[in-house]
């Protein structure tokens, strides 16, 4: 591979990332209005969260009608991506000197990106492994934490996971995709009921299969380092997954209320491990006047779910092609731009007839989007850079005259 295909690779990944940017953080701004104006439950909010972090890290998507990139790309489609009309007279002379410095440029970027996502996903794994062969080498709890637990989790009706000690200083976690591990301090042990409290908890995790919805999150932290939305949006997802599994934990048990809050000001003291802890400092407070307010239901009803798969076809459904939203291109190719090409580019009449038919002005056009692409360029300026409306065909591929003017291209849009 060539420098310069390698950097019009390295443009085309960049420009995926940055519609990717764009379209997660549309969705971002979307879910907080939403969030915010519904006064939905935790468990719903984790959900619409947990989907835009899903935006994210998915580029593409089945095309949808009425879906955000389809709406995206709706607003972005007018008339100057397919019109000839308001394109310069003047038409450039098609590049035949290479340059490199674009496409080293486009390829320091992307080796900058690369280099960011490579490090953040790597501390980030370093991290969870840490904390996954802690949880391993851990000593097992005691019979009877055992025994509470295995109750717990048939009342959850979940697999009963694995419970250890872990050390003094680290809050209760959950760790494993396939088999779960709780990790407790040794502190809870020495009381039943706040005991109760933390593995209803770490439970209502295993039972809402948190763990796929941190690898997603991970991810999307890693590729988008540099992008504060996402941040946000991931630590808006930590408190409503948190929240969620609280009212998880009160809704199936027989926990207390204020025993609830305080096992979480008292966790909240501990440190936090890799994986999310049971409390945050940063939440503390929303969880603890959540959990002391009126109760709210953990499961979604039907309703909300019906909702919340609508809300996932319309997040991450793809756009259509113009073609399916009713969209053709506008045919104006006129004799006065067929003259114009042929003056600039007198090498496009193939046939030396002396007119330009469209057949060679969209030769024309390929022929310069390959240069371009090739020289890693930009001829979006050029009159060959726009569309030529080469899917029109007057017959016999000449020119319209005014003597013989050509009424075979026509806006799709309410023609039959």
């Amino acid at each position: 591979m060539s420098l310069l295909d390698a950097g019009a690779a390295a443009k085309g990944a960049i420009s995926m990332l940055a519609m990717m940017c764009v379209q997660g953080t549309v969705l971002a701004l979307l879910a907080l209005v939403l969030v915010r104006a519904g006064k939905l439950r935790p468990a719903w909010s984790a959900a619409i969260w947990l989907v835009v972090m899903v935006k994210f890290v998915l580029p593409w998507g089945p095309a949808m009608p009425w879906s955000l990139s389809d709406l995206i790309a709706y607003l972005r489609h007018d008339d100057v991506g397919h019109s000839l009309a308001m394109v310069p007279t003047v038409v450039e002379p098609i590049a035949t000197a290479s340059s490199v410095a674009p496409a080293i440029g486009w390829l320091v970027l992307a080796a900058v990106w690369a280099t960011g996502t490579a490090v953040v996903l790597a501390r980030t794994l370093a991290a969870q492994r840490i904390a996954v062969r802690d949880a391993r080498l851990a000593a097992p709890a005691s019979t009877s934490a055992q025994s509470l637990l295995a109750t717990l989790a048939a009342s959850l009706r979940v697999r009963t996971p694995r419970l250890v000690v872990g050390d003094d200083v680290t809050g209760p976690y959950v760790v494993g995709l396939v088999r779960a591990i709780i990790v407790v301090p040794p502190a809870l042990l020495e009381d039943e009921t706040l005991l109760r409290a933390a593995l209803l908890h770490e439970l209502a995790h295993v039972r809402r299969r948190d763990a796929i919805g941190r690898c997603i999150q991970m991810l999307a932290t890693a590729v988008f380092f540099f992008w504060p939305i996402v941040r946000i949006a991931g630590r808006r997802l930590d408190l409503a997954r948190e929240a969620a599994c609280d009212a998880w934990a009160l809704e199936a048990g027989d926990v207390p209320r204020p025993a609830y809050a305080r096992l979480l000001v008292r966790m909240a003291a501990l440190r936090t491990a890799a994986a999310a802890g049971l409390a945050s400092p940063r939440s503390l407070d929303a969880r603890v006047a959540a959990v002391l307010g009126p109760p709210v239901r953990a499961r979604m009803s039907l309703v909300h779910k019906v909702a919340l798969l609508g809300w996932t076809l319309v997040a991450l459904g793809g756009a259509r092609t113009a073609a399916a939203r009713g969209e053709a291109d506008v045919c104006k190719y006129t004799p006065q731009i067929a003259e114009t090409l042929r003056q600039a580019h007198p090498e496009a009449d193939l046939d030396g007839d002396g007119y330009l038919s469209k057949h060679e002005a969209c030769e024309l056009q390929a022929e310069v989007r390959r240069r371009a692409e090739a020289d890693g360029t930009e001829q979006a300026s050029s009159m060959v850079g726009e569309p030529l409306c080469c899917n029109c065909d007057s017959g016999d591929g000449l020119i319209p005259s005014p003597e013989r003017p050509d009424t075979s291209c026509q806006r799709s849009e309410g023609v039959d």
